[in-house]
């Protein structure tokens, strides 16, 4: 059984305009179908941070950070405690671009669930990305959270050179969808 558990905006969030740039990503999600054979389980996915710190545009080094999602079950009814599988993908797959609220100032940055920040981009699936993927145990009337899983962020120079005409930090974005998507063993729900 497959049901798309939830659908939310996030927004990477960071600070910066001359040579500071400290970025932080953080949201709660809300579920937003549900299917009646899995009613009976509910997923959410949340505690999304991921903080660059700070950025010198002109040191001409890459910026790289590390963040983490957490995946919560809540099992209402079905029977016993069941495996619950799920899958985290992001989407837009590119551009990959912060933005400041006004102007066309743009900051490339990838994300990916591989530490090394080369093998592995964080998508849909599709066009060469991976999706989180894991497994955890949800006890019939009860909540439960599946460990934190880890990814990865990195701000590599090269034209990355933004405006320094305003005076201040400036508030760069990107709006992301992250979809959770949740499989179970018959029954399990």
């Amino acid at each position: 059984m497959t049901r798309m558990i939830h659908a939310a905006k996030h927004e990477l969030v960071q600070i910066m305009r001359r040579f500071l740039m400290p970025i932080a990503c953080a949201s709660a999600l809300a579920l937003s179908s549900v299917s009646p054979a899995l009613a009976a389980l509910t997923c959410v996915a949340g505690n999304v941070i991921l903080n660059y710190g700070s950025y010198d545009v002109l040191a001409g080094t890459v910026l790289d950070a590390a963040g983490t999602i957490t995946v919560s079950c809540t099992k209402t009814g079905g029977t016993g405690t069941g495996n619950v599988t799920y899958t985290v993908g992001l989407t837009p797959l590119t551009p990959r671009q912060l933005a400041p609220p006004s102007g066309t100032d743009r900051l490339s940055h990838q994300l990916y669930l591989d530490s090394a920040r080369t093998a592995q981009p964080w998508g849909n699936g599709t066009g060469g990305t991976f999706v989180m993927t894991s497994t955890f145990s949800v006890p019939r009337r009860a909540t439960t959270a599946d460990v934190p899983i880890n990814f990865y962020g990195r701000i590599t120079p090269g034209g990355q050179d933004v405006s320094a005409a305003s005076s201040g930090p400036m508030t760069y974005t990107q709006t992301f969808t992250v979809t959770v998507t949740c499989t179970s063993p018959a029954g399990a729900c």
